[in-house]
């Protein structure tokens, strides 16, 4: 008897179970699935394999107009450094890198210490005026 009571209990609480799922309409129904659509529609299409090829040989191509700009600055040793996506950034690039060189080569190059400054006597040597030059020789010799 309880085995019967437990399965009539069974049964009613799986009815109620069923009974409490939502039901939609075919209006609503179909106007989901029209959406449902729509968004599939605004999903980004997978490339084929063409176009995907085709990026690759545009990368590539870019990739070597980069090294060949950077060699025809003589920038060629920052090739690997450089990472740029478009051609206006690459510019950019190059003219900064070159500015950097530039400056580095102005502030490295051979710069005279001991390279004294014109006194009064070298000056009038310089102009031949020996009025000048015993000039100075005499105040030095005075000082």
């Amino acid at each position: 008897m309880e085995e019967v009571t437990e399965v009539n209990e069974q049964v009613d609480s799986q009815v109620h179970d069923e009974s409490k799922q939502e039901t939609v309409s075919k209006e609503d129904h179909d106007q989901l699935l029209a959406e449902l659509e729509e968004l599939k529609g605004k999903l980004p299409k997978e490339k084929s394999e063409a176009e995907l090829n085709i990026e690759t040989k545009e990368k590539e191509l870019f990739q070597k107009e980069v090294s060949l700009t950077l060699k025809e600055n003589g920038l060629d040793q920052f090739a690997t450094i450089v990472k740029v996506n478009d051609s206006d950034e690459l510019n950019t690039t190059i003219e900064a890198l070159t500015q950097i060189v530039n400056d580095i080569k102005v502030s490295t190059g051979y710069v005279p210490t001991e390279h004294g400054k014109d006194d009064a006597y070298t000056v009038a040597l310089k102009k031949k005026d020996v009025g000048g030059m015993l000039t100075n020789k005499l105040q030095n010799l005075f000082k």
